[in-house]
């Protein structure tokens, strides 16, 4: 009886918990199932007893995919942002789609999932060709291809028929249909596509089918040749794809014409790097917690749709883990206020981004007589679950003491500049401004750009093993002694530093010059490419051209399939406006092509053979 007893009073105990756990429903805003390449409406609806109107905003969802029974992989981390656009894989397939809500308050979750069937869109032998969200992409569907061969469309503009181009390639999948997104068209425009089996070295097509692209919204800067292409000395890639600041911040592609060939339909999206096989890492806005943090970091697909994505408020929490606590508030001490300049993808599937951490210093502390804001760079190693792996923090490894040389500042919640969001202090010092990352595909070690310190460093990586001590900082006052007969050989403010060819001992980046501009009024951007000798603590100038104009700011360096160097001026003063040109030099110096966009600042462009194939590095 007694035993009886307490087993009652545990159940009523129990209910109260029971009642106040959070739950939540998952809806679709299409049925299953559905043809491939639809994108799905998902919402999750929070359920918890308390006042609705307190409880609003305490909430956080992670939606996660499992394909065919594989285990679940996250497509967008714990947000607040209750909808979610998934776009499911391109291959009919049976999915279970999950949503995890979190209380951030009380911490308690609650979980549920939708089952979801994707069905083929080519049903019959022939392929067809339908429309997307955007109106120079098509989405290609053709009947299943034998394993081992593989799959790719071929295209071109009706009346063009000697113009061909083709899409990447993927493995056929012996049952499940084929398909692929079809990019690098013009607007308002006819195309006839194949599908092309590849086996071996043989090519077999399958019979056509017409496209005619859409009409684009025109939101996008005018583009001029300023020097014609020289077809005998010019490298063969013949696009270019941009990340443009001003006036859109949106990334864009066109012909060597600067006819738009492809672009993201949503602006307020900054392109950091290209994917293999038509994806792209991207930087764009969306509140993410109430201190009004916007920087998210998403993988997009040539439509727009996202394939997964993670967000700075998302990661402060896991790097709480980490020993750094994150208090986004004024007087809050140390915050990770948000993502900037660069993501980029490793041989391993990891992601690498740029982060900041504001932190809050003693008197005294770069030259400042009270306690000064003080903003470094995170770089975080990302899982292809977006969790953070590695990371490391330039506080613990680089001396605070030596101030940015140039004494910029970032200010407040939208940061500008280049600066991500600042909340501990109205303004502060911009440190070291980390711009752009590289992988080192000898050591498996990360290189910095840093332009604040006009320091270019590599960093003890190891693919997620390293220490992560400085190896050495290229540049005025660094560790590797500049061989070279050039009298004013180092850089300022430089971007786009990385090892080209990938896994030389080359390294090429764009020296905007503004401190060299200082000393001589004349002096120019340049693009340099020096040669590291590690053991010898060396750098050979190798490489040092005028570029002939002088961008302050922004830009990148490429190295070309036929060993041509690809420039981008990004930040020209014209009149009360900006100019960026897109400059193809060979190693000699001289300029064979170049393209502006009049009215606009770019912050990076490539030239690419093709809309799948990123720029080697």
């Amino acid at each position: 009886m007694r035993s009886h007893a307490l087993l009652v009073l545990a159940v009523v105990a129990s209910l109260p918990v029971c009642w106040s756990a959070p739950a939540v429903r998952l809806l679709s805003n299409l049925p299953s199932p559905q043809s491939v390449g639809t994108v799905i409406g998902l919402t999750a609806i929070p359920k918890e007893e308390g006042e609705p109107l307190k409880l609003m905003g305490k909430y956080r969802f992670r939606y996660s995919v499992s394909v065919d029974g594989s285990a679940f992989r996250v497509i967008r981390d714990y947000s607040p942002q209750q909808g979610f656009a998934w776009r499911p894989e391109l291959y009919e397939h049976e999915a279970r789609v999950k949503v995890t809500m979190k209380n951030v308050t009380s911490k308690l979750t609650a979980e549920v999932e939708l089952p979801f069937r994707v069905v083929p869109r080519a049903t019959g032998p022939k392929p067809v060709a339908t429309p997307t969200a955007n109106p120079l992409v098509a989405l290609f569907s053709a009947p299943a291809c034998p394993e081992g061969s593989r799959f790719r469309v071929v295209f071109h503009r009706e009346g063009e028929a000697g113009k061909d181009q083709r899409t990447g390639s993927q493995p056929c999948a012996g049952t499940r249909s084929s398909n692929i997104y079809v990019a690098g068209m013009l607007a308002d425009s006819s195309y006839e596509m194949r599908a092309e089996v590849v086996t071996g070295d043989s090519a077999k097509p399958g019979p056509p089918v017409s496209f005619h692209t859409g009409i684009v919204d025109g939101n996008y800067a005018p583009l001029r040749v300023v020097t014609p292409r020289d077809a005998a000395a010019s490298s063969a890639e013949p696009f270019l794809v941009y990340s443009i600041e001003l006036p859109v911040q949106r990334p864009i592609a066109t012909d060597l014409n600067g006819n738009l060939v492809w672009y993201l339909p949503l602006s307020d999206r900054s392109l950091t790097r290209m994917l293999p096989g038509g994806r792209f890492l991207v930087f764009s806005g969306g509140i993410n917690d109430e201190n009004s943090r916007t920087q998210v970091l998403s993988e997009v697909d040539l439509v727009g749709n996202t394939i997964r994505e993670t967000n700075i408020a998302s990661l402060a929490d896991q790097l709480e883990e980490r020993g750094i606590h994150s208090v986004c508030k004024p007087n809050g001490q140390q915050c990770v206020p948000g993502f900037h300049h660069d993501a980029i993808r490793l041989p391993n599937g990891h992601t690498i981004a740029i982060a900041s951490l504001e932190r809050m210093m003693p008197d005294g502390a770069q030259g400042s007589e009270d306690p000064i804001d003080v903003v470094a760079v995170l770089i975080l190693d990302l899982d292809e679950d977006l969790q953070v792996k590695w990371m490391w923090n330039a506080f613990d490894h680089l001396d605070v003491s030596r101030a940015a040389r140039g004494d910029d500042k970032c200010k407040g919640p939208v940061g500008g500049g280049g600066c991500s969001p600042v909340f501990l202090a109205p303004v502060a010092n911009d440190w070291l401004h980390g711009n752009a990352l590289a992988y080192s595909r000898q050591d498996g070690n990360l290189v910095l750009s840093m332009p604040e310190q006009d320091w270019v460093a590599k960093i003890d990586y190891r693919d997620g093993k390293g220490s992560g001590k400085v190896l050495w900082r290229l540049g005025e006052g660094g560790d590797l002694k500049a061989e070279t007969d050039d009298k004013a050989p180092w850089f300022s403010y430089q971007h786009d530093a990385g090892f080209e060819p990938p896994g030389s001992d080359t390294l090429l980046l764009l020296d905007n010059g503004p401190r060299r501009r200082k000393k001589d009024p004349t002096a120019h951007t340049r693009g340099q490419h020096w040669k590291i000798d590690e053991k010898a603590r060396t750098a050979t100038l190798v490489m040092n051209t005028d570029l002939g104009v002088f961008a302050p700011w922004v830009g990148s360096a490429q190295r070309l399939s036929n060993g041509n160097f690809h420039f981008t001026t990004g930040s020209l003063l014209q009149d009360i406006s900006f100019a960026g040109q897109s400059l193809e030099v060979t190693p000699q110096g001289k300029v064979v092509f170049a393209l502006e966009a009049t009215g606009a600042m770019i912050y990076r462009s490539n030239r690419i053979a093709d809309l799948y194939t990123p720029p080697a590095r």
